[in-house]
């Protein structure tokens, strides 16, 4: 094979380019005319030099090592003298290349990986990427597979876009107005209404309200009032603006999600309430994990934890348990462990807050931090049976809790991951039965995390080794029929 040059291997990137191939088939063609890995293959396609992918490395996974040297002996494997990755490694150079791991690397150099490392992408790779569509025969078709329909509805993508631009010009421009504390209780009391029952009922009973009441919020703190007053109406609006960074993140529109996100950590920051920058924090960790940014989700979480060392609230307890879930699917067992451990240790020493008194999604249960446990081991190879108590225990946990305590999305949560135990165990039957419940949902409790969920299984029974089981195919059909109307097409026109 000779030795191609970097105008040639730009002028084949550019004409592909403009053939409207993607970066996949680019750096399929690269590898096949110039050889070489499939990791160089993709840093090649995406037009990077070595120094730019380490300046993006280290930005990605700032406590990771890497320089020009190791990157050369990394794109070298399995080549002499080079070095075999971690699947930590393979896992932020695939957010780079916005890839799943496993294509960067061919089936020879996967397999010439140490059995954990192997495992560990293999695993994670379910945690990433849409399901793969089948074929009348079962088998996984060459195609693209669409995305799972996670949108709302026009008429409500454009109620959250609406509230996110109030949210960004609240922002730009804090101000005051007159109030006095039977308002403030009033809102106050709708407040913890709607955080007790946001975990319970659907989003279609609750959207309206929160997005009236954060304007009512805004428009109390667009003039002058009482210092003490001004506090209340600042943590009032950051809860209000954070509880619809949740529900845009449940009805799948992530760029309104971190948008109302942000305006509650300037509602946060205006009062010096940790307790609030904390639980935002746990908030963005969140919503990077499920879009799969596990180095992303982990910055987020350990941004937090100044932040709650000096409050001691449940958010602290989210923080640690949602850094183990980021930890987990980067494939680094150790730090998931840590965490886990970590936000036990948190727990022993929470001294209930502002935010805890709410109640509802502004605290963290005990059955959640057992949901988000089992949610980090489930992508850990060789905790398949660690994976499956911890998921018995959280659902467990959730039956036996008191009525504020229930949620149907952390439930759900919970079965799937016993879904994904147990499929990991081999035991297709096992796992749909835990699957059952959750398919079982009404389309106005579908949101974003329960359908990624679900989508997680389907990817997991499309491995080899369960492909042909028999129940498989039938799941798999159900869960993509599922996975099509999800709890935006619930609203009704104009909510």
């Amino acid at each position: 094979m000779r030795r191609w040059t970097k105008r040639e291997i730009t002028k084949l990137r550019e004409r592909m380019a403009e053939q409207g191939r993607d970066l996949h088939e680019i750096a399929s063609e690269i590898r096949t005319q110039t050889g070489g890995s499939m990791l160089r293959a993709y840093r090649l396609a995406a037009g990077y030099s070595q120094p730019q992918v380490v300046d993006r490395f280290l930005d990605t996974a700032p406590e990771a090592v890497m320089d020009q040297t190791l990157l050369s002996r990394l794109e070298g494997f399995p080549g002499p003298g080079a070095r075999a990755p971690r699947a930590a490694q393979v896992i932020t150079f695939a957010s780079i290349f916005n890839a799943t791991p496993l294509r960067l690397l061919t089936p020879d150099a996967l397999d010439l990986l140490p059995s954990h490392e192997r495992a560990t992408l293999i695993r994670c790779g379910a945690a990433i990427g849409p399901p793969i569509p089948l074929t009348d025969s079962g088998a996984p078709s060459s195609g693209v597979s669409p995305q799972p329909r996670l949108m709302p509805s026009a008429d409500l993508e454009r109620q959250v876009e609406m509230a996110a631009r109030r949210a960004l010009r609240f922002s730009a421009d804090v101000e005051g107005s007159n109030v006095g504390p039977e308002t403030i209780a009033q809102l106050q009391d709708e407040v913890a209404r709607l955080a007790g029952a946001y975990p319970q009922r659907p989003l279609s009973e609750l959207l309206g309200d929160l997005a009236e009441l954060q304007d009512v919020a805004f428009r109390l703190l667009d003039g002058r009032q009482r210092p003490s007053e001004t506090t209340d109406l600042y943590l009032l609006a950051g809860v209000l603006s954070g509880m619809l960074a949740k529900a845009s993140h449940d009805l799948g529109s992530p760029h309104a999600a971190l948008a109302q996100a942000s305006t509650a950590y300037v509602c946060a920051d205006n009062i010096g309430h940790d307790g609030l920058r904390a639980w935002t924090s746990g908030l963005r960790s969140l919503i990077a994990y499920w879009a799969g940014r596990g180095n992303e989700s982990v910055r987020y979480a350990q941004q937090g934890a100044h932040a709650a060392a000096s409050t001691r609230g449940t958010a602290s307890v989210w923080l640690a348990a949602q850094e183990a879930r980021g930890w987990a699917i980067l494939g680094d067992a150790e730090k998931a462990r840590a965490a886990i451990d970590q936000a036990k240790d948190a727990r022993d020493a929470v001294q209930p807050d502002e935010l805890d008194q709410l109640g509802g999604i502004m605290t963290f249960s005990l059955p959640r931090q057992q949901y988000y446990v089992a949610d980090a081991q489930v992508w850990l190879p060789d905790q398949e049976h660690e994976a499956a108590r911890a998921a018995e225990e959280a659902i467990a946990a959730y039956q036996a809790a008191s009525p504020e305590e229930r949620s149907f999305s952390d439930e759900a949560g919970a079965h799937t991951d016993l879904a994904l135990a147990r499929a990991n165990q081999e035991d297709v039957d096992a796992a749909v039965t835990a699957l059952q419940p959750v398919l079982e949902l009404p389309v106005e409790q579908r949101i974003g995390g329960i359908v990624a969920s679900v989508m997680r299984v389907h990817r997991t029974l499309n491995t080899p080794r369960l492909r042909t089981a028999a129940q498989t195919r039938a799941v798999q059909l159900e869960i993509e029929a599922y996975s099509r109307t999800s709890a935006g097409a619930a609203l009704p026109p104009g909510r």
